[in-house]
């Protein structure tokens, strides 16, 4: 097996780290996870023999890696039994805290396309790719995720 390039791979992990880091805790809400997860995809990636032939290549591989990581890490019989502890998360303004409460809230497959979406920039193909789900449900999933993030916008 080749392993990716140090050089390579210190310049993903300099690129792509916040994005990792954001999708992982838009999954798991608890900071400390979120940076288990992020080391544990970049991980993965270093051992990997995987080679991209374009940054948003290995972007996107490591979208699914994190989404997938995530997943496997909520469905654990140990994070079942763990109690959630609140933390401060450093935002600009109130509005900021209250966008990520309600983005909180969301069912996570409403809170990873919008996240998707909306903060990466990717298109519904791309987000349906990366998520291995049709088109048609990335759209309803943001249409829904966008109709009841209003809902507890407004309340």
């Amino acid at each position: 097996m080749i392993k990716i390039d140090k050089t390579i791979f210190t310049q993903y992990v300099a690129k792509f780290q916040p994005t990792v880091f954001r999708l992982a805790y838009s999954y798991v809400k608890n900071r400390t996870d979120a940076e288990d997860i992020t080391q544990e995809v970049f991980l993965r990636l270093y051992n990997s023999s995987e080679s991209f032939s374009a940054d948003e290549n290995a972007k996107a591989w490591l979208i699914c890696v994190t989404a997938n990581t995530a997943k496997n890490h909520l469905a654990s019989a140990w994070i079942k039994r763990k109690i959630a502890l609140t933390e401060d998360i450093p935002l600009k303004s109130e509005k900021d805290y209250e966008l990520l409460d309600a983005l909180n809230r969301l069912n996570v497959n409403y809170r990873t396309v919008i996240y998707l979406h909306y903060y990466e920039g990717y298109s519904v193909a791309e987000i349906a790719e990366m998520l291995k789900i049709s088109e048609s449900n990335v759209k309803a999933r943001l249409k829904r995720g966008r109709d009841k993030l209003k809902s507890i916008l407004e309340k």
